[in-house]
């Protein structure tokens, strides 16, 4: 099998074994696992140190590959129209609400002494599907950027702390992850680019562009460029749209 075509699915187990390591640590991470007699929805809780995982990677690499841009967490499989989303860090009994920088996204305050005291990032007012997936996705964003635009640089930064954030889950990812090493893949490289945060709502056409470089592609083609691709610098953009004569 290509190595390009097992990046996917290497993913999707190295996601599948962090669920299982979160329900070995009271169901912080990637699947929700209600305790006996509780309600199969109820709100979900991260480590906060898993997300500072993610953060430190992003402060070790804004400036060389997105400079200018803010990180934030998505919330996993948003629901659209849902209002008044709210993000919590809670220790010891304590909470202080988390800003949210859109309706389903929220930014992380760093805090030392808040990671040395075992806190947890809980979605107050949300609740998931037992057994769902339900790790945070990283959102990188350059500024000046329509909605239906992405820039190359600021996903593949996303992407190394996305898998800076699985890591951090504990032994049991790590070892998943190991496994692609064997066959010589760097799951962010071997990612399409409009596989990772691609924006919501309709579309059929992707546009990639890097000063005179420009592909035109269908959303859903296989042989499209990917994270790695070295023929496209940090500052390509990515412009997803629907065909005017399939919108009408």
């Amino acid at each position: 099998m290509h190595a390009r075509l097992l990046a996917p699915i290497l993913l999707t187990l190295a996601t599948a074994s962090a669920a299982a390591h979160a329900q070995d640590t009271v169901g912080f991470g990637h699947r929700i696992t209600p305790a006996e007699g509780q309600a199969s929805g109820n709100p979900i809780a991260w480590d906060y140190k898993v997300l500072r995982a993610a953060q430190d990677v992003f402060d070790e690499r804004v400036g060389a590959h997105a400079p200018g841009a803010t990180l934030a967490f998505r919330l996993p499989k948003p629901a659209l129209g849902q209002d008044g989303n709210q993000v919590e860090i809670v220790r010891a009994g304590h909470r202080a609400t988390l800003t949210m920088v859109s309706n389903d996204a929220f930014a992380l305050t760093r805090d030392a002494a808040v990671a040395q005291a075992g806190a947890v990032v809980k979605a107050a007012n949300r609740n998931f599907d037992a057994g769902s997936y339900n790790e945070p996705v990283v959102q990188v964003r350059s500024p000046g950027l329509a909605d239906n635009v992405r820039r190359l640089g600021d996903l593949r930064l996303a992407c190394a702390a996305q898998m800076a954030m699985l890591k951090a889950e504990g032994f049991k990812v790590k070892a998943m992850l190991s496994v692609t090493n064997l066959f010589g893949l760097d799951l962010c490289d071997d990612t399409k680019v409009m596989d990772f945060d691609k924006p919501a709502g309709r579309f059929d056409t992707v546009t990639i562009e890097d000063g005179e470089h420009r592909l035109v592609l269908p959303a859903r083609q296989s042989k499209a460029p990917r994270l790695g691709d070295k023929d496209w610098s940090d500052d390509a953009r990515i412009t997803y749209s629907m065909d005017e004569h399939d919108a009408k």
